[in-house]
């Protein structure tokens, strides 16, 4: 379902390096324009990343599940991707986002839960302080995109893969690897011909540089659950494969 009120559109194109092993568009690009779509719409709306710095906060990108509806392969140059913010619930700010191909067919939709951090001390701050922040005239329509993300602890059945050292690239401008990255850490376990239909990424601990992290996996069917430690876990992923 697409919004009729409070929403953003932008055109994003595609290139011959956007697209993996597979032919299909990398996973880590489709974050990035979901990533700037929506940043540009909260600074649009007066709650974006400069109006947060001003008051001592920072967003934090919490989770998101996105889905492919349609492989985008090569033969798809551009698509519109939508984005809108829903109601918050208490410390959480969902985003929906939905993509269409130039016949207005869907081709992926995605949700995303985000929080709002005090910048010095790191907290998630109060819902009434978020009320303060983050408001609009808020759409009702959601994406076909539940909010429903499995919780994954790493068991008896997972396999060290490999381990990854923070380096300069994967930093964003807060000092920490930027969440778009974290999906590139997941994906790395797969084989060079799988495709990921599904994924869902839970952020629980920040990677600054220099750490190293463990990366663990297990699969299941065609599930492939990821694990990232550093001392304690950093992120879990959910990867289904089509």
């Amino acid at each position: 379902m697409l919004p009729c009120k409070t929403y953003y559109t932008m055109d994003c194109f595609l290139y011959e390096s956007n697209f993996d092993t597979c032919g299909t568009v990398k996973i880590h690009k489709i974050m990035e324009f979901m990533q700037d779509a929506a940043g540009e719409h909260a600074n649009r709306l007066g709650f974006g990343w400069d109006n947060l710095d001003a008051t001592g906060c920072l967003w934090v990108l919490s989770k998101l599940k996105i889905r492919f509806d349609k492989p985008v392969t090569k033969d798809v140059k551009r698509f519109t991707l939508y984005t809108w913010p829903l109601k918050p619930a208490r410390f959480f700010a969902e985003r929906c986002f939905v993509a269409v191909n130039e016949a207005k067919e869907q081709l992926f939709a995605a949700t995303s839960i985000w929080l709002v951090i005090d910048r010095d001390t790191r907290r998630i701050v109060s819902a009434d302080r978020l009320s303060q922040i983050y408001n609009c005239d808020f759409d009702e329509a959601h994406c076909d995109v539940l909010a429903d993300f499995e919780r994954i602890r790493r068991d008896d059945g997972y396999v060290p893969c490999y381990k990854k050292t923070v380096r300069r690239s994967d930093l964003d401008v807060n000092g920490h690897v930027n969440n778009t990255n974290y999906i590139n850490y997941a994906s790395d376990v797969l084989e060079p011909r799988e495709r990921v239909t599904e994924a869902e990424i839970v952020y629980q601990k920040e990677l600054m540089l220099g750490d190293v992290a463990e990366i663990y996996c297990k699969r299941q069917s065609n599930v492939v659950y990821v694990v990232g430690e550093r001392e304690e876990t950093c992120f879990t992923a959910k990867l289904t494969i089509g």
